[in-house]
């Protein structure tokens, strides 16, 4: 399973922010429908299924959080 992780406004720490981490699996429960959604409502969904993948939808996740893959175990 891969994690990724991505800063979160907190006033309650001292820098004003935190480190948030979520799964792959999470991000498909939570970000996938919107996602998939949006990209039918562009395209139609015989397209996006021929041509995208949840790895389209996670790469779209990543620049919109600003994430980072976690690399620790």
């Amino acid at each position: 399973m891969r994690y990724w992780c991505y800063n979160e406004q907190d006033e309650t720490q001292n820098d004003g922010f935190r480190v948030v981490t979520v799964s792959e699996d999470d991000i498909k429960r939570t970000y996938w429908p919107y996602w998939y959604g949006k990209m039918c409502e562009k395209y139609s969904s015989e397209y996006v299924d021929a041509n995208f993948t949840f790895e389209d939808c996670r790469d779209d996740w990543v620049v919109v959080n600003w994430a980072w893959e976690s690399k620790d175990e």
